[in-house]
């Protein structure tokens, strides 16, 4: 009886440890392969990332900028779930001397508006993603620029290895974001899962 309680025992440290070495071989891999970046549709920027399962301890130890985040929102480590993170840029290119900044304008937004006083002139754009104003007053510009992402993130998993039409093998779990601002672009994405 005890030679089979031994038995049983070594056979569930073994399957530990054995699942502990995949999970390890998996966060690897996913810090070894660089974020995809792609483009889907007219001009949406997306990214794909793999997974990274990691123990709470190993969050504190290796993150701790996101250890920091999670306690800012007031959440517990033993909650925490799912972390992503995403960052996504737009670059929008002003120049500084008046009659430049015009051309830029003129080039950038087809749909602007100017309106040419004595002394002033207004320059508008507006559509779903940027809202654009500037007052230019004899040689100085004032510009204000505001604007708005919408981001998707999908996790998923799928079957890493196919032959003929079954997958097979050890799920691969990834995290999908796509940025539908067609001015930004995602730079920028972190997958991780808490063991």
């Amino acid at each position: 009886m005890l030679l089979a309680g031994i038995f049983f025992a070594q056979l569930y440290l073994s399957g530990k440890l054995y699942m502990d070495n995949q999970r390890l071989s998996d966060n690897f891999s996913a810090l070894a392969k660089e974020t995809e970046y792609y483009r889907i549709n007219d001009s949406i920027s997306a990214a794909r990332t793999d997974r990274m399962l990691l123990e709470a301890a190993e969050i504190k130890a290796y993150f701790p900028e996101i250890k920091n985040t999670i306690e800012q929102m007031n959440v517990k480590m033993r909650q925490l779930e799912r972390y992503s993170a995403i960052s996504s840029a737009a670059n929008y290119q002003l120049a500084n001397r008046l009659q430049d900044t015009v051309k830029v304008v003129q080039t950038v937004f087809q749909d602007r508006i100017v309106y040419d006083t004595v002394r002033m002139k207004f320059i508008t754009f507006k559509d779903k993603w940027i809202d654009f104003r500037q007052t230019i007053v004899a040689d100085s510009a004032y510009t204000n620029i505001q604007t708005n992402d919408s981001i998707a993130i999908v996790q998923s998993w799928m079957r890493p290895n196919k032959f003929l039409f079954v997958r097979w093998g050890r799920k691969k779990h990834t995290q999908t974001v796509v940025n539908f601002n067609p001015y930004s672009k995602i730079t920028y994405s972190l997958f991780i899962e808490k063991k």
